[in-house]
């Protein structure tokens, strides 16, 4: 729930009670008795991958960075493992080529299924990596519109 949410809770009909300033108190009061109790205080992250940040549109920037970063927001999750039997001869044997046929079948199935198992914690492993690397770009577009504004007001009072 959002703070306007838990604002509206409560419904009091009476104009001398103020239900907002009432949960500030009471979030107020739980801050300090978490503090008092040694309560670590906890910042919970979102799931997903956070998105491609875009180019900035009125920077400069690296085009290869940006080029790499989506192509790694593309294919993170792209693992193409399938079965994929190359043809054989000894299909071709009667009664056996059958039989053979279906024990190929089933042992390359055994084999993709713990695959697909790796492949899947691969997955979740780039999506982390993914997301770490888009929150570094964000992080790196803000310190550098940063560093021009300072270098900015640097040259202003340099001037002065």
């Amino acid at each position: 729930m959002d703070e306007e949410t838990l604002d509206n809770l409560i419904e009091i009909h009476d104009p001398e009670i103020d239900p907002a300033q009432i949960m500030e108190q009471i979030r107020e009061r739980i801050q300090q008795r978490r503090e008092v109790l040694g309560y670590p205080s906890q910042t919970f992250p979102t799931f997903g991958a956070t998105s491609f940040p875009g180019e900035p549109r009125d920077e400069e920037y690296d085009s290869d960075l940006y080029y790499h970063l989506r192509h790694a927001n593309e294919y993170y999750a792209r693992l193409d493992v399938e079965l994929l039997l190359a043809p054989s001869p000894h299909t071709r044997v009667p009664l056996l080529g059958s039989l053979w046929n279906r024990l190929r079948r089933d042992a390359h199935n055994l084999v993709l299924f713990y695959v697909n198992r790796l492949a899947q914690h691969q997955v979740t492993v780039n999506r982390h990596i993914v997301s770490v690397l888009n929150r570094m770009v964000v992080q790196i577009q803000e310190q550098q519109h940063q560093i021009r504004e300072l270098q900015a007001e640097v040259r202003r009072l340099g001037g002065e």
